[in-house]
């Protein structure tokens, strides 16, 4: 899928990711658009941050999901 391909090359964040994450984060916030994950890169490193995390996973991304109303 494409969002596999690019996603990675996007920003640092997401190369190491695993794809289920990718996808599962296409899946659950960004549907294909470069905007959301934009936004949602943002919450992730925030949420790496906040949760003490060198890589993202579904924790992660979950935590950044629950902050997609205050955007």
């Amino acid at each position: 899928e494409e969002v596999l391909e690019v996603i990675p090359l996007f920003h640092p964040v997401w190369e190491n990711a695993e794809p289920d994450d990718i996808l599962f984060a296409n899946t659950h916030a960004t549907h294909g658009s470069f905007r959301d994950w934009a936004w949602l890169t943002a919450q992730v490193r925030l949420g790496l941050k906040r949760l003490g995390r060198q890589r993202v996973d579904q924790e992660v991304l979950r935590w950044a999901f629950a902050r997609l109303g205050e955007a």
